[in-house]
């Protein structure tokens, strides 16, 4: 009688007792030959790769003789440990408990050796000058490799990382007042600051050339090079490594300190180490720190900071975001000018006020306040004396203006619920355009927001106020309701097709429709609000505010979920929602006291 029986590199084995792929769990476990050719029939037996469970077995295997594992051993570790957060980092079902529990208790090899138990204490630190130094003082993990690369599994293994970059800055003295007075009266070295400058120039220019995804994803740029250097002899930081270990003061080349603004070098050699600045530098990415330290260095030893001034590269995604802080501060002092008052109009020249949608009418251009007269040459204005049209002067109306942003610096005194069927006690409604998004449908061509938000370019107005700052008045409303929930909320208006005017930190759309005063019988879609709505149903939410004007009535904000599968739709060039005034369809209305 014949079995079947698969060649591994522990001998002959029966598909159900080996492992196909690479040998990562050599010398523990049994694993068939690999290579294309043979895959497909390992695959075809049924043999599989090492799962969750195996991983975390082999690894705790590992711990059980008690001594210092070996350089295969150390191979086998650090690849388990790798194999191990890829699989929990693309693994979107939740973990079952009892593997949860093998993770928080599973023994790991640290710089005190094996540490096991419940109440196991393991810490993790990026800077090997710093590990060195802490050696013997705390147990360290030593995964096999740079423990950065693990940041995934710190919360699973329950591994505490030391805070290296927000260190607290001291000098070496036993005497607290006069080091804080020894930091506060060191001067400022111009000529160290100068050459830091230019050698963060440089080490971004290099990153941009050679490291383009580090360079992208450090956001720190501008802060960094405005820092300013200053020599402490005999430099130290304090870390706290929480309530089970004493604060620890160490020694160190370098360090950043962002409320100072300043970075301190032990000496003046400090500042073009790898060990010095490199590491200061390095702790403030969130990734690849080891070539980022080595980056500093080469910036030095192959004189790039001696190239031309202003010859630095940049990243894309950098401009970016330079460009979005740049309008959000424009915005910013916008909304801090005080309004101008209304001047009188040209005499006999009649306006007409701007319609209350979202559909700006043609009106001429200008200051706030400011009626321009008529063209020469042009026809008389409709209301001026003319030929046929004798009425006397005209006057201009006031202009209107919006409720203070005041007013949303609250949370709504009234929340209503409306057409929402009875619902069980056991499952209650979810609030419309709150808590998590519900899952998407279809995908969209539309472009995907922008990461920090982009708030909408500024235009000049005639009038009190226009489009843009009654949508300004919903954003700052609705960010005070969804901070409650924890919710972020990011401006998208300045982003050309992405279908929303916001964007929140769940991944749930905002497309906002403001009005001075009441909320007429349709609204109007853009063909790519259309796009994004109908492609993300409950995860898109019109948000319909009223009574905006001072005087109008009390500010309200309705959120509707889903809007195109729940009003009416008239589809025309634009698309049409009816009837939203309909209060039987479900939404939630948030309502504040009305101003005078």
């Amino acid at each position: 009688m014949y079995e079947d029986l698969v060649l591994t590199d522990q001998g002959w084995m029966k598909p159900g007792s080996c492992f196909r792929g690479p040998a990562i769990l050599r010398g523990f476990r049994p694993f068939a030959l690999t290579g294309m050719d043979v895959d497909p029939l390992w695959q075809a037996l049924g043999i599989p790769e090492p799962g969750l469970d195996d991983l975390v077995d082999v690894l705790k295997e590992m711990s059980g003789a008690g001594v210092a594992p070996d350089a295969e051993d150390e191979r086998v570790m650090l690849d388990a440990l790798r194999r191990l957060r890829d699989m929990i980092s693309s693994d979107d079902k939740p973990m079952p408990p009892g593997l949860q529990s093998k993770l928080r208790n599973l023994p790991l090899w640290t710089t005190a050796g094996w540490v096991k138990g419940k109440g196991r204490s393991v810490f993790a630190v990026a800077d090997a000058g710093v590990e060195r130094t802490l050696t013997g003082r705390l147990p360290l993990w030593k995964p096999g490799g740079n423990v950065q690369q693990f940041t995934p599994l710190f919360k699973r293994l329950r591994v505490t990382p030391l805070d290296v970059a927000g260190a607290q800055v001291t000098y070496e003295t036993g005497d607290a007042n006069a080091a804080e007075g020894a930091l506060l009266n060191q001067p400022v070295d111009a000529s160290l600051t100068e050459d830091f400058r230019r050698g963060v120039a440089a080490l971004q220019d290099l990153l941009v050339r050679d490291e383009p995804e580090t360079a992208e994803a450090f956001t720190g740029w501008t802060w960094l090079a405005d820092l300013e250097v200053r020599q402490l002899p005999g430099l130290r930081i304090r870390i706290d490594p929480g309530v089970t270990h004493e604060p620890i003061t160490l020694p160190v080349d370098a360090q950043i300190d962002r409320g100072r603004n300043t970075l301190f070098l032990d000496s003046h050699a400090a500042l073009t180490t790898k060990s010095g600045a490199g590491a200061a530098i390095a702790a403030h990415f969130a990734e690849a720190r080891s070539r980022v330290g080595h980056t500093w260095r080469d910036v030095w030893e192959e004189r790039l900071v001696e190239a031309e001034a202003g010859t630095a590269l940049t990243s894309a995604a950098q401009r970016d975001r330079e460009e979005r802080q740049r309008l959000a501060e424009e915005l910013r002092r916008r909304a801090q000018l005080a309004p101008v008052a209304p001047t009188a109009p040209a005499p006999n020249v009649k306006t007409t006020p701007q319609r209350d949608n979202n559909t700006s009418p043609a009106v001429p251009t200008g200051p706030i306040g400011f009626i321009p007269p008529p063209r020469t040459g042009s026809a008389p204005v409709s209301g001026s004396p003319g030929p046929g049209n004798q009425s006397g002067p005209q006057h201009a109306p006031v202009a209107r203006s919006l409720v203070d942003a005041v007013v949303f610096g609250v949370l709504p005194d009234k929340v209503t619920r409306t057409g929402l069927p009875p619902t069980p006690s056991s499952s209650p409604a979810r609030t419309p355009g709150t808590g998590g998004p519900a899952p998407r449908r279809h995908s969209t061509p539309l472009p995907q927001p922008r990461p920090g938000g982009a708030p909408p370019r500024s235009k000049a107005s005639p009038l009190g106020y226009e489009d843009h700052d009654k949508e300004e008045l919903v954003i700052q409303a609705l960010r005070r309701i969804l901070r409650e929930q924890g919710v972020e909320l990011d401006d998208q208006r300045g982003a050309s097709g992405v279908g929303a005017d916001a964007y929140d930190s769940t991944g749930r759309y905002y497309e906002i429709k403001a009005h001075g005063r009441a909320v007429p019988s349709e609204l109007s879609l853009t063909r790519s609000e259309f796009v994004r709505a109908w492609t993300e149903r409950e995860n898109y939410t019109l948000v319909i505010a009223s009574h905006l004007e001072k005087g109008a009535g009390n500010p309200t904000l309705r959120l509707v979920n889903d809007p195109v599968h729940r009003f009416e739709v008239e589809p025309p060039t634009d698309v049409r929602l009816k009837g939203v005034r309909d209060l039987s369809v479900e939404s939630t209305m948030y309502e504040w006291p009305g101003t005078k």
